[in-house]
């Protein structure tokens, strides 16, 4: 089962650095330095120290990631070449005022399974008016607000 991630811990005194560095339970250990003041560390637990989690339920995690992945390509394919980028979680797409747009605009809600504006949800804006990405998880976008938005994995 998949539950011993990387950790990362940001250590801003070398005591701390030490601390994870020579920690026996601790392998696959790297250290990133930011500035003078920070050092980025990640690590995973060695496996004789990892405890599994017991209430795991691994069918429930399978059923609902495929769910979700099922959504994604629902509307994959009502969008069609309108897809500027996607994940395994999100779309952003052109919004050219058709038919297909507004059949996304009516799945759009706040249940379970619905989909979600993260534009006007998180960031108070209505639509995008730049966007840029460089691969999954990596993007720019500036929105009708004139805020700027990044996501780079790792950040």
């Amino acid at each position: 089962m998949r539950d011993n991630f990387t950790q990362k811990e940001y250590c801003f005194t070398l005591e701390h650095i030490t601390k994870i560095v020579f920690n026996e339970k601790y392998k696959d250990i790297s250290t990133m330095i930011l500035d003078e003041n920070i050092v980025l560390t990640e690590y995973k637990e060695k496996e004789e120290y990892s405890k599994p989690n017991p209430s795991v339920n691994v069918y429930i995690a399978l059923f609902t990631t495929a769910h979700a992945r099922l959504k994604l390509y629902e509307l994959l394919d009502i969008l069609q070449e309108r897809v500027l980028y996607m994940d395994t979680d999100s779309c952003i797409y052109n919004d050219d005022g058709s038919e297909a747009c507004k059949k996304v605009e009516n799945m759009m809600g706040s249940k379970l399974g619905d989909l979600t504006d993260e534009i006007v949800s998180k960031h108070n804006a209505n639509h995008i008016k730049q966007f840029i990405s460089a691969g999954p998880k990596d993007y720019s976008m500036k929105l009708d607000t004139e805020k700027l938005v990044s996501c780079c994995k790792g950040f």
